[in-house]
């Protein structure tokens, strides 16, 4: 086959062993980390220390590993059986599977084009760029030279903006949503990276308000629908408002959260939403805190996939 799908992701730790190669590979992208390498090495190397026996206690409270990989795998065999013309791949930016791996294999078998579809809806550097990248360096020294397409983003693909409305109102069914407040939990990043002109928050915003007046017109109407940001790390200034500032202000102490940043499920879900941010909602005093699953391996995300690759 000469072509070849990849589906393209951050990557999570599977276990506690791969919790410290995430770390440090994440902490010494540029894109995440824009100082000079020597310097980002040093910053990589003390903020995995310092914050390793922390990050390990959160996942060894979602069962010890991250489910990433495990629903990447499986949304890539079912894509792989909707799609007869290429091949179905996986690439990890900072857990395996790497780069050099897949494309190795596909330079073998003799693939000639490369599909790249991100598993971030919408475009940021610090993601889609940041893989794309380094996608593109791998294959360059291994000597492989195919075509690249790359699929930026889809934040705004109806189908897409479907599979994830299904998601709320299947979480909502038989509830007065009238009483309800839906927040957009979205990752946040340095406000600095935004002034470079990084997109995010923009097509973050967007899809909010696509959801919002969608929502209304298929007859689910909430209280408030807000957007929040979380996972804030260091001390720079991030995007605001952050979530739990957000919980602190919403006075009817009733929300449903849902992930916007992720199509999987990921330890920023299943730690941070389903278990921290529970715990500042139940200390708040909230009556009602849910949290929607993400599109994950479902048929409609699934298919969504498909789509846009018959796009490309």
């Amino acid at each position: 086959m000469e072509k070849a799908v990849i589906l393209m992701n951050m990557g999570g730790a599977s276990n506690l062993d791969e919790i410290e190669v995430f770390m440090r590979n994440m902490f010494n992208d540029h894109r995440i980390i824009g100082a000079p390498p020597f310097i980002r090495s040093r910053l990589s190397e003390y903020i995995t220390k310092s914050r390793l026996p922390e990050v390990r206690e959160n996942y060894m409270q979602i069962g010890g590993g991250s489910p990433l990989l495990d629903i990447t795998r499986s949304i890539q065999a079912k894509l792989q059986e909707r799609i007869d013309d290429a091949i179905v791949e996986v690439i990890m930016r900072y857990t395996p599977p790497f780069a050099d791996e897949v494309l190795t294999r596909l330079k073998k078998l003799g693939v000639k084009k490369l599909y790249l579809i991100p598993m971030y809806p919408q475009f940021s550097t610090t993601t889609t760029a940041s893989s794309i990248e380094d996608i593109r360096e791998c294959a360059k020294k291994i000597g492989y030279h195919p075509t690249i397409v790359s699929l930026l983003d889809y934040y705004d693909f109806e189908p897409y903006l479907d599979c994830v409305e299904e998601i709320i109102i299947s979480k909502v069914k038989d509830i007065d949503t009238s009483g309800i407040n839906l927040v957009f939990s979205a990752h946040g990043l340095p406000v600095s990276v935004i002034r470079k002109g990084d997109p995010y928050k923009k097509q973050v915003e967007a899809e909010v308000k696509l959801h919002s007046k969608r929502l209304r017109e298929k007859g689910v109407v909430f209280n408030q629908i807000h957007l929040a940001y979380q996972s804030k790390v260091g001390p720079m200034k991030w995007l605001t408002p952050s979530l739990e500032r957000m919980l602190e202000e919403i006075k009817n102490r009733k929300v449903l959260i849902y992930p916007i940043s992720f199509t999987v499920d990921n330890s920023e879900t299943l730690f941070e939403l389903d278990i921290e941010y529970k715990e500042v909602a139940e200390s708040l005093g909230f009556e009602f805190y849910e949290v929607c699953g993400c599109p994950n391996d479902s048929e409609s995300f699934v298919r969504v996939l498909e789509m846009l690759y018959r796009r490309m």
